[in-house]
């Protein structure tokens, strides 16, 4: 079944779509994203569903309180260079960044985090006979949204589960985007999960850059013969 004009407004307002926080997870926006279209749920075949659109992102997660060596990050920031630990580290030699001598007066402690992957999947959903037809509700990733049109956001909430977010496209004059009307909740993924997720998600994106790539130069090549 081909696409509607609003199912395209709706995937580019996806890819457009760059928040500080998925649901309560602080992105590292630094490290970029991923977003790629139609991506199978189940790596190398359809049986499983295709997911609309599927984000590829990462986090810091785990925080942990560990004892830190103060003068080792001075060191690496550049300042009080003749700083030495009272264990006999020589300041001209590696210190360790990590300390367990609680005794020494230049211990600290800091709050390590590791950085993790965010997988988020978004299903659209454009009308109500749409939302509730059995297909179209793979909701494999570490974060789930539907996406609707604001015209039939009133009458699917009471019918979304409440650990899947909502985003509401609007498309009026003033304002074209995405909000959020209801946070995704966070569930957990084994990494042999993510990472067959990821894998569909790298293969849709080579599929997708491979059509731009051939529409490109189908439209010179159009513009010559005329």
């Amino acid at each position: 079944m081909p696409k509607t004009d609003l199912t395209k407004q709706i995937e580019q307002a996806i890819l457009g779509w760059h928040p500080a926080k998925i649901g309560d997870i602080k992105i590292n926006t630094f490290r970029g994203e991923h977003t790629a279209l139609e991506v199978v749920a189940e790596c190398g075949t359809t049986r499983s569903g295709i997911v609309d659109a599927v984000r590829v992102s990462e986090y810091f997660g785990d925080y942990e309180r560990r004892h830190i060596c103060r003068p080792a990050q001075w060191r690496r920031e550049g300042i009080r260079q003749g700083i030495s630990c009272e264990l006999g580290f020589h300041p001209s030699k590696p210190l360790p960044d990590f300390c367990e001598q609680t005794t020494c007066r230049w211990n600290g402690t800091s709050e390590v985090e590791t950085q993790k992957t965010l997988l988020t999947c978004f299903e659209i959903k454009v009308t109500k006979s749409d939302f509730k037809s059995e297909h179209g509700h793979d909701f494999i990733g570490n974060m789930n949204y539907y996406v609707v049109p604001e015209e039939i956001f009133k009458e699917i909430y009471p019918l979304v589960p409440g650990e899947i977010g909502i985003l509401v496209f609007y498309h009026g004059e003033k304002y074209t985007g995405l909000r959020t009307k209801q946070k995704a909740v966070f569930r957990e993924m084994s990494d042999e999960a993510q990472k067959w997720l990821i894998l569909s998600v790298f293969k849709r994106i080579r599929d997708m850059d491979h059509k731009r790539y051939n529409d490109a130069l189908f439209e010179i090549r159009e513009e010559k013969r005329r």
